[in-house]
C-alpha cells in the first residue's frame, strides 16, 4: 500500500507540474504591444463630435479614420463632416456640409474676412460621405455618392455608378474629382477603399459583384492602369482542388504593386495534403501596376493556438488572419482575432518570413464599430467605436520593423 500511494502522488505531481508548465508557456507565447489612446470624442451633432447612428438605430453608413504627418482625419457619415485634428485631439479644420450640421460655434469660418484663421470651417455640399486618404501636401480624397436622379446603371457590371473621389486641398478648395478614366471622369461603383502611396500615386479600389475594379492613378490624377479581378482571374495551386475566394485587395506602400489576400476552400478530401489538413489555405499574390501580372506570392502562416491542454491530446485551434495594409519595406500587416478580448498582429515580408507576432487588446465585447489603418509611417491606427464614445488609438508598430 505504501509503495501504491507514492505511485499516485508522484502520478499527481507529474501532471501539476504538466498544467503549470503548459500555463506559463501560455502567458508568454506571443509578446503584448500596448495600446496608446490618442484621444475620444463623444457622440453628437457638434463639430469635434461623431454620428454613428441614424435615428432608427441602424449603421449604414460609413465612419472612417486616416492619418498623415501627425494629423488624425475623421470621416462621418452620418454627421457628413470630416474632422481634422492633432494627436493631442485638438480639432484643427471641419470640412461640413451645412445643411446637415449645425453651424460651427468653435472654429473660425474660412470665409472670414481680414482674419488669418489658423483653424477653418470649410462648408461643402457633401451628399454621403465614406472612405478618407491624404496626401503628402495635405489634400483630401474623400468618397462621396452622387444624388439618385445622376446616377448611372452599368448594364455590363449590372451595378449602379453613383461615387466620385472628390479633392479638396489644404484650404478646402475642390481642385476637382476623380471619376473612374480620370479627373472629372464618369463614377465609380461601390468603393471599398481610397490609398495613398509614398508617391501620391492614388489607389481606388472598388466592388462590382463578382469581381473588384482597381483603379490606380498617378499624384496628378492620371490613370496608370485599370485592374479588373475576377473569381476566373485567380490562381489556383497546382497541387489541390480548391475554390479560391478574394478576401482583400491593397496597394504597396512603395512600389506600383497590389496585393490580393486569396483563400482556397479545398473541394476534394482526397487531394488534402497535411501541409493544409485543416482544409483551407491563404496566400497573398501581388499584381504588377505595369502590366497587369501575377508576380509572386507568400503563404500566410497558420495562427495555431498551442497552448491550450488540447494539444496534450495532439489537437489545437487555428485562427485565420485579415490583411489590414502595407507598410514601407514591404510589410504585410495581418491580425487574427483569438479571443473577444484579444489578437494578435503579424508583420510578414515577401520572402515570407514572419517578421514580428505581437498580442494586441481589441475587446470585441465593447467595440460596436472599428476601423483600422497602417499610416504612411508604419504605425497601426485605430477608431474604436464603444457604446458612450469613440477612441482614437495607435500601436506603434513601426518599432517592430527596421528599414
Amino acid at each position: 500500500m505504501p509503495s501504491l500511494r507514492g505511485g499516485i502522488r508522484r502520478l499527481m505531481l507529474l501532471l501539476s507540474a504538466t498544467v503549470l508548465f503548459l500555463v506559463a508557456c501560455g502567458d508568454s507565447r506571443v509578446p503584448a504591444l500596448d495600446r496608446e489612446t490618442l484621444f475620444s470624442l463623444e457622440y453628437g451633432k457638434m463639430e469635434d463630435e461623431v454620428e454613428l447612428f441614424l435615428d432608427s438605430g441602424t449603421v449604414d453608413r460609413k465612419t472612417r479614420l486616416a492619418t498623415r504627418g501627425g494629423l488624425v482625419y475623421v470621416a462621418s457619415g452620418h454627421g457628413g463632416r470630416i474632422m481634422e485634428f492633432t494627436s493631442f485631439g485638438d480639432l484643427v479644420t471641419l470640412y461640413y456640409n451645412p445643411d446637415q450640421n449645425p453651424r460651427p460655434i468653435m472654429l473660425e469660418t474660412a470665409n472670414a474676412s481680414g482674419v488669418q484663421a489658423n483653424r477653418l470651417a470649410v462648408e461643402y455640399p457633401f451628399n454621403v460621405v465614406g472612405e478618407v486618404a491624404v496626401m503628402s501636401d495635405g489634400t483630401l480624397l474623400i468618397e462621396d455618392q452622387v444624388p439618385d436622379r445622376i446616377a448611372v446603371i452599368d448594364d455590363d457590371l449590372g451595378v449602379r455608378l453613383n461615387r466620385v473621389v472628390v479633392r479638396l486641398d489644404k484650404s478646402g478648395t475642390q481642385s476637382d474629382y476623380l471619376g473612374q478614366e480620370a479627373i472629372g471622369g464618369s463614377f465609380f461603383p461601390y468603393i471599398q477603399s481610397i490609398d495613398v502611396t509614398s508617391r501620391d500615386d492614388i489607389v481606388v479600389t472598388t466592388a462590382a459583384p463578382p469581381k473588384n475594379i482597381v483603379f490606380w492613378y498617378d499624384s496628378e490624377g492620371t490613370l496608370l492602369r485599370r485592374i479588373e479581378i475576377g473569381p476566373e482571374h485567380l490562381p489556383i495551386p497546382e497541387e489541390i482542388d480548391a475554390l479560391p475566394v478574394l478576401e482583400s485587395v491593397v496597394p504597396d506602400h512603395d512600389l506600383r504593386r497590389l496585393y490580393l489576400k486569396v483563400n482556397y476552400y479545398i473541394t476534394d478530401e482526397e487531394m488534402v495534403t497535411g501541409q493544409w489538413n485543416d482544409r483551407t489555405l491563404s496566400r497573398i499574390y501581388w499584381i504588377s501596376i505595369e502590366d497587369g501580372s501575377y508576380e509572386g506570392f507568400v503563404d500566410v502562416p497558420e495562427n495555431r493556438n498551442r497552448d491550450s491542454l488540447l494539444e496534450a491530446f495532439g489537437e489545437s485551434e487555428v485562427f485565420s488572419y485579415e490583411l489590414l495594409g502595407a507598410a514601407p519595406g514591404e510589410h504585410l500587416f495581418l491580425l487574427s482575432q483569438e479571443t473577444s478580448t484579444q489578437s494578435q498582429l503579424m508583420i510578414l515580408n515577401t520572402s515570407g518570413r514572419v517578421v514580428r507576432r505581437r498580442t494586441i487588446e481589441l475587446d470585441y465585447d465593447e467595440v460596436v464599430i472599428r476601423d483600422l489603418h497602417v499610416s504612411a509611417e508604419g504605425i497601426l491606427g485605430g477608431l474604436l467605436a464603444l457604446r458612450d464614445r469613440v477612441e482614437i488609438v495607435w500601436w506603434r508598430t513601426d518599432r517592430l520593423f527596421g528599414e
